[in-house]
């Protein structure tokens, strides 16, 4: 498990040249989705945003097949955030994302072959709509929270590991442990909690497919 990024891939296959599909799908990342393009090649490109309160990278690789020319996107997602960490993905939005960016690919093809004049698309991420004020403003709250009882988990097994006293707050009671047995808990605790913040600091070994 990647405790830094979450990963989301989906790929579409269309029927025009790979020049074509790779001027729209850059017109899309970059006008509609306002993302920057930060490594660009001949088969693809990485641009680098902002979704949901979230960092993220994605790898637009494109490429021939018989049947057309496919585009496949590799998204990656920073799980910390303003609105908190994300465990997983809720109501598939970045899936749904992604669907969108290649719908909107399809889109701008199509007028392009129509003849019709190509224009900027429009953005896909609407800015400042209730809902999704609203929806934040929970998922922030569920992130305090969250955050501290963690804070309030780890202070515990501070002094738990000093003392031997191990007090733990619990949704079904609060569970107190004296003596040794305080003592390797709250050390096991703590080197979890160690180990967490390191995978989450840890720069990823994985390589862009954009070279």
């Amino acid at each position: 498990m990647d405790f830094k990024y979450k990963h989301f891939r989906q790929q579409r296959l269309y029927s025009a040249s790979p020049e074509e599909v790779f001027d729209r799908s850059r017109a899309v990342i970059t006008e509609s989705v306002g993302w920057t393009i930060t490594k660009e090649a001949s088969d693809g490109f990485t641009a680098e945003g902002s979704s949901f309160g979230h960092a993220g990278i994605a790898n637009i690789q494109i490429h021939s097949t018989g049947n057309g020319t496919i585009v496949d996107v590799e998204l990656r997602v920073e799980r910390a955030g303003v609105t908190g960490f994300m465990l997983f993905d809720v109501g598939g939005y970045y899936n749904i994302q992604i669907r969108k960016w290649l719908d909107a690919i399809q889109a701008s093809l199509h007028q392009q072959a129509t003849g019709q004049a190509p224009s900027a698309p429009a953005p896909l991420q609407p800015p400042n709509k209730s809902a999704a004020r609203l929806f934040h403003g929970c998922l922030l709250l569920i992130g305090i929270a969250f955050g501290i009882y963690l804070l309030v988990t780890i202070i515990g097994a501070v002094i738990g590991l000093a003392t031997g006293n191990l007090f733990l707050v619990g949704r079904n009671g609060n569970l107190t442990v004296h003596g040794p047995a305080a003592r390797a808990i709250s050390a096991v605790i703590l080197l979890f909690g160690a180990w967490v913040v390191w995978r989450i600091m840890k720069k990823p070994h994985k390589p862009s497919i954009i070279q």
